[in-house]
């Protein structure tokens, strides 16, 4: 159940990214293309589709800590680094770096 919970959780996050990075992250993450594949399909350059992506990631990292953080508070305090490293790992197990 909590399974079904956290992705219903992360499919409205994406819903709710702007279109232009939204586009980007579905394409690259979910349905796993190539950057190549994803130049060519939105005619953007690659350096435009990394930073979309780019952003797109830390837009999902700002929405998913609001949501989840009251379920974790006093599990135990991190520092800014390792937050940042323990958030990177998660959503690259969730969404591989293609």
């Amino acid at each position: 159940m909590a399974d079904g919970a956290v992705r219903n959780i992360l499919e409205r996050s994406i819903d709710e990214l702007p279109d232009e990075l939204r586009t980007v992250f579905v394409a690259r993450v979910v349905d796993g293309m190539t950057p190549g594949q994803c130049d060519e399909l939105s005619a953007l350059t690659s350096e435009t589709v990394e930073a979309r992506l780019h952003n797109a990631r830390s837009l999902l990292d700002e929405v998913l800590v609001r949501q989840f953080s009251p379920a974790f508070g006093g599990v135990h305090q991190l520092d800014d680094s390792r937050s940042e490293r323990t958030t990177n790992a998660v959503m690259d197990q969730l969404f591989p770096r293609r």
